[in-house]
């Protein structure tokens, strides 16, 4: 019906349009992506060729794996207590079942309108990294942007680092291609490095990481260095050993003098409006921030190392910084904020990676009970409360949250065998890219199936967009040229 007001074109046309507001509401607005899920949907009923959308994707197992996932979750119902929570995730999981339908029933973009795709993209990102940027640099106090990591204003700073690692792959995909707006590229691909490791995200460097080896990796091995290849897995793995030894080793601060606490509290306040007794910006008590921040610039902990501190030292103190060099940015503030919680951190409330390990080892308790079939899709988080209580987890109640594991969520929720098939069609999307010499889907799946160790992506909506969306478009082998 469309066809005779509009023309022949009308429905690739609004398909175009589609994976536009896929791509741009991927990295900032819930809305689009919600709009695109609704239009994309209307264009297939109103186009209506069934057995053309059928038989694409019959032709292509790779998004039918993914359907197949969506459909363990209803299964998973079978055996849960809270269907009340099960049939919420099951509704937060829809776009895991409409996104490869919409891209996979329809044929693939042609060459210009995927490198138009990219464009956008790649310009949505920067524009977005840029106000990230300003924002914490100029209105960080109005905002109220305490940690680096609240950079992230359009959502999740993880799923953000993710979707900076794959506009980088993006760009150099463009660059080794020679493609239209070239310089562009290279801007943007040099902006994209230094926000990674300036922002601090473990799993946007991750991504970041991936991207620049994996590149390597894919041209030495197309063009046969491999003396070249065997040289750079040495270097990596010998730099990994030395971040290994670095992570390995406690933070010693240098104690100048006798502490005299009663002093350092007297003149903290009467150099802060935040009391001596209170809790920092970031919830962690004043005293002992203050304690640190003087020890790491070798200050005495009395009133004369107070009074040495300048005006925007007292104010980082206040924000919760605990270490001057914290205050520098970069991977080296993050990877210090790491050791002192490996080593010196009490309570893993508070501190990510301690938080993380605590996590994983409360999921791993309800595996050895449940590694069967799991606890079926909507006593997750009931299991997990559950068990911290059994546990007698030193969480704080606000902090005892699902396991940031995609792979433990999977294992406890439908147990071995769902977590093999979920292993499984991840490990067939790669091989099946390094086939087909398709390598921005090869670096996106690594990244994935890496990021999965540490984030539950699946378990919000954008991160089901990420992977749904990118996902099913490297399903198919895509032209480039």
């Amino acid at each position: 019906m469309l066809k005779r007001y509009f023309g022949p074109q009308i429905h690739r046309r609004v398909h175009f349009f589609v994976l536009v507001l896929f791509i741009v509401g991927v990295v900032c607005s819930k809305f689009l992506m919600s709009m695109g899920l609704l239009l994309g949907v209307l264009n297939l009923v109103a186009e209506g060729n069934f057995k053309s959308y059928f038989q694409r994707l019959r032709e292509n197992p790779l998004i039918l794996f993914v359907l197949l996932f969506y459909v363990l979750h209803l299964f998973g119902l079978v055996w849960s207590s809270n269907l009340d929570y099960g049939l919420d995730d099951i509704r937060k999981k829809t776009s895991l079942l409409l996104i490869p339908i919409i891209v996979g029933s329809q044929p693939i973009p042609s060459p210009r309108a995927w490198s138009r795709l990219i464009q956008y993209f790649v310009l949505i990102l920067v524009s977005t990294a840029l106000i990230n940027f300003i924002s914490y640099h100029f209105f960080a106090e109005k905002l109220n942007l305490i940690d680096i990591r609240d950079m992230s204003l359009f959502g999740s700073h993880i799923r953000y680092g993710i979707l900076i690692g794959i506009g980088l792959a993006f760009c150099l995909e463009r660059i080794y291609l020679g493609a239209k707006y070239r310089r562009g590229y290279i801007v943007s691909a040099l902006f994209f490095l230094i926000y990674s490791f300036y922002s601090q995200v473990l799993s946007g460097l991750i991504s970041v990481s991936i991207v620049l080896i994996g590149l390597l990796v894919f041209m030495l091995v197309m063009r046969k260095q491999f003396v070249i290849l065997a040289s750079m897995f040495l270097f990596v793995l010998i730099s990994s050993l030395g971040l290994f030894y670095y992570l390995s080793q406690p933070v010693i601060y240098p104690i100048p003098c006798r502490e005299q606490y009663d002093e350092m509290e007297s003149a903290w306040n009467q150099r802060s409006a935040l009391n001596y007794d209170s809790l920092d910006k970031r919830k962690q008590p004043v005293a002992s921030t203050l304690e640190r921040y003087l020890s790491s610039k070798e200050l005495c902990a009395n009133f004369k190392g107070v009074q040495k501190l300048t005006t925007e030292d007292i104010r980082f103190i206040e924000t919760g910084f605990a270490d001057v060099h914290e205050t520098y940015g970069g991977i080296q503030a993050r990877l210090l904020d790491i050791r002192y919680q490996w080593h010196h951190a009490t309570n893993p409330s508070g501190h990510s990676v301690l938080e993380r390990i605590e996590y994983w080892k409360n999921a791993w308790a309800i595996i050895e009970n449940h590694w069967l079939i799991g606890v079926g899709t909507g006593d997750v988080d009931d299991a997990m409360q559950e068990m911290y209580n059994t546990r007698r987890s030193p969480l704080t109640e606000e902090r005892r949250l699902r396991a940031h594991n995609s792979y433990l969520t999977y294992y406890l929720t439908f147990g071995i065998f769902g977590f093999l098939f979920f292993l499984y069609f991840q490990c067939k999307f790669i091989i099946q890219q390094w086939k087909w010499n398709q390598w921005i889907g090869f670096l996106f799946g690594i990244i994935v199936l890496v990021t999965f160790l540490v984030e539950d992506t699946l378990e919000s909506q954008m991160g089901i967009t990420l992977f749904a969306f990118f996902y099913a478009v490297f399903s198919r082998k895509i032209t480039t040229k």
